[in-house]
């Protein structure tokens, strides 16, 4: 079995690409606003060039205090492992289609399949994610937030259709290990 590695956050982004792509390119009506995975972007919606119809932008990263108190896991007959880190990942979802009922057909589009699978597990985990187990969580802002992040990230200082979204627990294992001497 896989373990999940620093590559995690990159991973998580190359399964939600999967995931939107795998869900869209049978669909007609999307396929002709999308027409291939490499237009789904992991980049902020400012920095998408026109090719690009879909952003995926992940905005933070926090730990999950859930599950921050676990103790040492044994690794081996004489060592103890050190408890990985689990984040919660938010993520932006902007359509950039240039077309405001593209851009809405699109975004009605995503959030339909990211509801369709709030539980991603097996083949569609991208890399080093095998054997996880992600959920998605429909997450809207309030309006002082949304102002928070859109001047942050807008040169214009304008507001672009965006849904939010949280995927966890995403599990990151420690290298650390200790030396453990067994009792007789």
């Amino acid at each position: 079995m896989k373990m999940s590695n620093y590559s995690a956050v990159r991973d998580v982004g190359k399964t939600l690409v999967k995931l939107i792509w795998d869900n869209i390119k049978n669909d007609d009506q999307i396929k002709s606003i999308i027409t291939s995975e490499n237009q789904i972007a992991l980049s902020s919606p400012e920095n998408i060039t026109p090719d690009k119809k879909l952003s995926l932008f992940l905005y933070q990263i926090l730990e999950d205090s859930y599950q921050k108190n676990q103790g040492m896991q044994v690794s081996g007959p004489e060592e103890l492992e050190y408890p990985p880190i689990y984040l919660n990942l938010f993520y932006m979802v902007t359509p950039n289609t240039a077309d405001y009922e593209k851009d809405h057909i699109l975004m009605g589009k995503v959030i339909q399949i990211f509801n369709d699978n709030l539980v991603l597990r097996g083949p569609i985990l991208q890399e080093n994610m095998g054997g996880e187990e992600l959920r998605l969580i429909f997450r809207p802002l309030s309006l002082d937030d949304l102002n928070k992040i859109w001047n942050v990230i807008s040169k214009s200082n304008s507001y672009r259709l965006s849904a939010y979204y949280e995927v966890t627990p995403v599990k990151i294992k420690s290298t650390r290990k200790k030396a453990i001497t067994r009792v007789l």
